[in-house]
């Protein structure tokens, strides 16, 4: 005998069709996006860009970002534009002396401001720190100085201090090449003749350098030479913070008999991108705040000729 199946008719074709286009129509498909590992991809990638030095931008490009930074922000630093621009700090500290000469802005340590809100100099920032030290050393120093003596004076916030404390004394000459130095005398101490060196002004730290310095020197010779440092090294020397600066220093120290260093404790060991002026025993005398550890007194008495080096608040 044959089997025989059971089945249930099937709707018509036209029906079939009218239900599957009533069900597309009620459950739309979800919208596409991309894939996980690809959308973090693209923002990791523009968030990259966006943070990415331009590391090929033109000078003018970069002069004109260094205005726009200080529009925005009231200054700025060396740091900061390398950040921007992927180039290195002596291309910045190139960028900021065009536009000073340009007059767009005032170049300051590290960094710069707008020529408009340049009032104070540099030199007077610095007279306000570490005053009590500076005050020691300078009274240390001023005793050195006799009635009627001529004497050079280098630039620098601690030797301005060292001349404000030589207001009792009689009948100086005090040749320098500081413009703060010549100011103050010229209106507290009438009884000093004061001689100016010649140069090209430095505007930012408002004093001399150059080969004018060496020729206004060339026939002056002196008893004492007083002389500032932006740092001290113990295995490598005094130093300044600028080449044309260091010039001036040791020009000075060809055309006095005895070199004395006027410098606050804090000064040793900072080294980071300065300049050797003088070696440890190039000099006669260090008169300072106190020598910590006995660094400096150790490094300039390991040559042949004998430093004094005087502590005045030690």
């Amino acid at each position: 005998m044959a089997d025989q199946t059971t089945s249930t008719p099937s709707a018509p074709a036209s029906e079939r069709a009218s239900a599957n286009a009533a069900a597309t129509t009620a459950a739309p498909a979800p919208a596409q996006s991309p894939a996980p590992s690809t959308a973090m991809a693209a923002s990791e990638q523009a968030s990259a860009q966006a943070d990415a030095p331009d590391r090929h931008m033109l000078a003018s490009e970069r002069r004109g970002l260094i205005l726009s930074m200080l529009r925005d922000h009231g200054s700025v630093s060396v740091s900061d534009v390398r950040a921007r621009c992927g180039v290195s700090a002596v291309t910045i500290r190139n960028d900021l002396a065009y536009l000073e000469d340009e007059g767009r802005l005032k170049r300051t340590h590290g960094g710069a401001v707008p020529a408009s809100e340049y009032i104070v100099p540099v030199v007077s920032k610095r007279i306000h720190k570490n005053v009590r030290a500076k005050q020691a050393i300078a009274q240390a120093a001023a005793e050195r100085v006799r009635d009627g003596e001529m004497i050079l004076v280098g630039s620098g916030s601690t030797t301005l201090e060292f001349v404000k404390a030589l207001t009792e004394k009689q009948n100086l000459t005090i040749v320098t090449n500081s413009c703060h130095i010549i100011e103050f005398a010229e209106q507290h101490m009438p009884q000093v003749t004061i001689i100016s060196t010649g140069g090209q002004l430095a505007r930012t730290w408002r004093h001399y350098t150059g080969s004018f310095l060496a020729a206004s020197l060339a026939d002056v010779y002196v008893d004492q030479v007083f002389l500032g440092a932006d740092g001290f090294e113990p295995s490598f020397g005094f130093l300044a913070e600028y080449e044309e600066t260091a010039r001036a220093k040791v020009e000075f120290m060809r055309h006095a008999r005895s070199k004395i260093i006027l410098m606050d404790a804090t000064k040793v060991g900072a080294s980071q991108l300065f300049l050797r002026f003088a070696k440890p025993h190039d000099v006669d005398c260090v008169i300072m705040d106190y020598d910590p550890e006995g660094l400096v007194a150790s490094a300039c008495n390991d040559g042949a000729r004998p430093v004094q080096v005087l502590e005045t608040l030690a």
